[in-house]
């Protein structure tokens, strides 16, 4: 905190309000913190740029309460399927994808923006337009921030701290004078947001490949389509229906007439990432932290959960509830994340490329032989859902576990720390009512599931009860305790808090729960510690670790 409150004028300034910043700042005020959001556009923009929202992001919209709108808006992709000399080599399907949003949304970002807009007003914050960050100084307890309004005043804000989610050429970047490090991508290539009548699937993705480059149809609302195709040399303009319908007649094998297209354009694509996310109280996330080839429908779902990852950090900061290990872990965290988001879009990007004859039949052959193994098929699914980020490396998760053997049968397939909690139905709550997992995770607590608690040895009970209040009596505002059992048991003796009935045994074969044991779930629903057995010293020096 600063040594002079008074001259704070707002606990956390964010510049920039694509989706990256309007998540940005609702979860800061979700979460109760106060917030300044400011954009130099006069307007929002009206192109729909990026489209596909993943199964994690999802999942996350969920966990605040607002999926059911951006559901009812877009449209599932449930799949995909790539061809290449007039046969299709790759399809890949969402369908066994463990989670209940088992496919893409594909929703123009000029929709998703207006939803996270709306949402971010209901939260009562006034994004403020026509403001635009000139200038940025720090001190060792704020950021101060000169803003140019369009009328030509200029006004300094102090503020704690301050996110740049201000987009590919970042002002706040520049400020810090955080290197972006990458290149930019030889090809050239041309988009079209256009209908298209010809046998395409409205409900998947279909790519084409071939010597002459690639071809793409993403299915997108009101019966259109978004075409990427690779395009020579760009002339001046835009790209006119024309030139896009003689490249689908050339490199697809289907017949497809084009028309009535609302956007086309040139455009070329780089991979990039800051050198840093954090500089002293300032902080980047989304394109300004990092940029990449768009295959896989990875950029602004990447840039979205930076934010829910950051928000969670920064509030409890703010409310005096954690150490600074908390918020220093959003750069170890998800600078590993776009680090390997720009490896993956990289190495996809480079495949589909390959122009040279004997290197596309190797490639045709063996994307055809892997595809049909459901392990090939399952790792696709995870990467692109982003339901497979982690992280386990981080500097504030940890497990605890006695024995190789005992470790390996119990805890074996079960999430790490540091790995999405999955989800699990059918839990039975003590007032009768039936939930699902996620839906205990909302909020912005740590959440302790401690299995075991209708074990009929009496010692594992006595164990969890003692784990159970200890953690309690020190740690109340910041942990939710949860006791789980198994059958209908919804209550024990000695305990008033949290219970779980896992009527079912979703919830225990989730989390691979085969003996008593611990999960602590972080605010973002990701495990932060798990152990077997259950131990107080264990459980309470992690939390002493994070909580102050």
């Amino acid at each position: 905190m600063s040594e002079n409150s008074s001259a704070i004028d707002v606990p956390v300034l964010v510049i920039g309000a694509g989706p990256t910043g309007l998540m940005m700042a609702a979860e800061l005020a979700r979460q109760g913190i106060r917030c300044r959001i400011i954009d130099k556009a006069p307007r929002p923009s009206e192109l729909s740029k990026a489209l596909a929202i993943q199964a994690r992001t999802l999942e996350i919209f969920e966990s605040i309460g607002i999926v059911n709108a951006f559901v009812a808006a877009g449209v599932k992709a449930h799949g995909g399927s790539i061809y290449a000399n007039r046969k299709r080599i790759v399809h890949f399907a969402f369908d066994r994808l463990e989670s209940r949003y088992n496919y893409a949304l594909m929703l123009p970002q000029d929709e998703t923006e207006t939803l996270l807009g709306k949402h971010l007003e209901s939260l009562g914050v006034k994004l403020e337009r026509s403001t635009e960050l000139n200038a940025i100084g720090q001190d060792t307890d704020s950021v101060t921030a000169t803003l140019l309004h369009a009328d030509g005043g200029e006004e300094r804000c102090r503020a704690e701290y301050l996110i740049g989610c201000d987009g590919a050429h970042s002002t706040v970047r520049h400020a810090l004078n955080v290197g972006f490090i990458g290149a930019e991508y030889e090809e050239n290539f041309a988009l079209a947001d256009v209908k298209v009548d010809s046998s395409l699937p409205d409900d998947e993705i279909a790519g084409f490949v071939s010597d002459k480059g690639i071809v793409f149809f993403f299915p997108i609302t009101h019966g259109r389509y978004r075409m990427i195709a690779d395009a020579a040399a760009p002339g001046p303009g835009d790209p006119t229906i024309g030139e896009l319908q003689k490249i689908v007649d050339e490199q697809c094998h289907i017949e497809a007439h084009l028309h009535d297209p609302n956007w086309t354009a040139y455009f070329k694509i780089h991979r990039r990432q800051a050198a840093a996310y954090q500089v002293g109280r300032a902080f980047l996330a989304g394109d300004a932290a990092h940029i990449h080839s768009p295959a896989g429908g990875q950029g602004m779902n990447t840039g979205l959960q930076d934010s829910y990852n950051l928000a969670w950090k920064l509030a409890l900061t703010l409310q005096g509830r954690v150490k600074p290990a908390v918020l220093d872990s959003y750069t170890a965290e998800r600078h590993a994340v776009g680090r390997q988001v720009l490896k993956t879009t990289d190495a996809m990007t480079r495949i589909m490329e390959l122009r040279n004859p004997v290197a596309a039949t190797v490639r045709n052959r063996l994307a055809s032989a892997l595809s049909s193994f459901e392990i090939f098929q399952s790792l696709m699914r995870r990467n692109m859902s982003e339901i497979g980020v982690n992280y386990r490396e981080s500097p504030i998760v940890a497990e605890y576990h006695e024995g190789l053997f005992d470790t390996i049968a119990a805890f074996g397939g079960g999430p790490r720390a540091g790995d999405r909690a999955p989800d699990a139905d059918g839990l039975l709550m003590p007032d009768g009512s039936t939930a699902h997992l996620f839906e205990l995770l909302r909020g912005g607590n740590h959440k302790l599931f401690l299995f075991g608690a209708a074990s009929s040895d009496t010692r594992h009970v006595a164990n969890i009860l003692s784990i159970a209040r200890q953690v309690d009596k020190k740690y109340d505002r910041n942990v939710l305790i949860y006791l789980v059992s198994t059958g209908g048991t919804v209550k024990i003796p000695g305990w008033d808090g949290g219970f779980i009935a896992d009527r079912d045994g979703a919830l225990h074969r989730a989390y691979h729960a085969v003996a008593p044991c611990a999960y602590l779930i972080r605010p973002d629903g990701y495990v932060g510690y798990r152990s077997f057995p259950a131990k107080t010293k264990h459980l309470m020096e992690f939390l002493g670790r994070i909580f102050i």
